[in-house]
């Protein structure tokens, strides 16, 4: 995980927290990994290897081993770069962001379009937009209106240069002040301490502009919702 460039006493003791962050991820991966293959091995004793929550545990499995793996990349400054269509991809983000959406009672719709390739590392790619994904089914949690559709529309759509996604939320917006420090190291707009360390929009800016030489833009007002546009190059 690369930190971000410095300067000064407040500076230093973000670099500080980077690299403790560093360790204490690079020790949690590897103890991930354990239980993971723990519970494949635990799967294969069941009788119906056919049954649909069978296959989707596993899947989900899987996907869980692929972000761990390219969690270990990045901390080590490694990536798998390759041509990929984004249509697979897509396919398996659905498997793990859906569930997530309809605990939280979130219309989730994807607005997909024929695929196209990308130049890059796929499981970035997954990650980059599962985050965001997340974060936009989070932003309805104060929303004390529970009654009301709670929708998050994933939209693509592509020039003969440019592939465009864009991510939007209804839900409770992010101020003025919230945008300028949006993607600072360890910023954070959720009001729970459980949601996450504040990190998660660092990684998806680094992972877009430096992954994919991209370019990532954000909209917000309170209560009016928040869009993230990124934009890929097209090789």
């Amino acid at each position: 995980m690369a930190a971000p460039a410095i300067s000064g006493e407040a500076g230093l003791q973000e670099l500080q927290r980077f690299a403790e962050l560093g360790r204490l991820s690079a020790s949690l991966l590897h103890e991930i990994s354990n239980p993971l293959t723990a519970a494949l091995l635990h799967l294969d004793q069941f009788s119906d290897q056919t049954s649909p929550a069978i296959k989707q545990v596993r899947r989900n499995i899987y996907a869980l081993r692929r972000y761990v793996e390219a969690a270990r990349q990045q901390v080590r400054q490694e990536s798998r770069l390759s041509a990929f269509a984004i249509t697979p991809q897509f396919e398996q983000l659905k498997q793990v962001v859906r569930p997530l959406a309809r605990k939280a009672a979130v219309q989730l719709v994807f607005e997909t379009i024929p695929s196209c390739r990308l130049y890059g590392d796929p499981v970035k790619f997954q990650q980059l937009l599962a985050n965001l994904i997340i974060n936009a089914i989070d932003a309805y949690e104060d929303d004390l209106c529970s009654g009301l559709a709670r929708p998050v529309r994933v939209r693509v759509s592509r020039t003969p240069h440019y592939l465009t996604i864009k991510v939007i939320d209804w839900g409770k917006g992010i101020t003025a002040d919230q945008l300028s420090q949006l993607f600072k190291p360890f910023y954070t707009t959720k009001t729970r301490a459980a949601y996450g360390l504040g990190i998660g929009l660092t990684i998806v800016e680094r992972f877009v502009t430096v992954d994919f030489d991209g370019s990532i833009t954000v909209t917000s007002s309170r209560r009016h919702g928040t869009q993230f546009t990124i934009r890929f190059p097209l090789h």
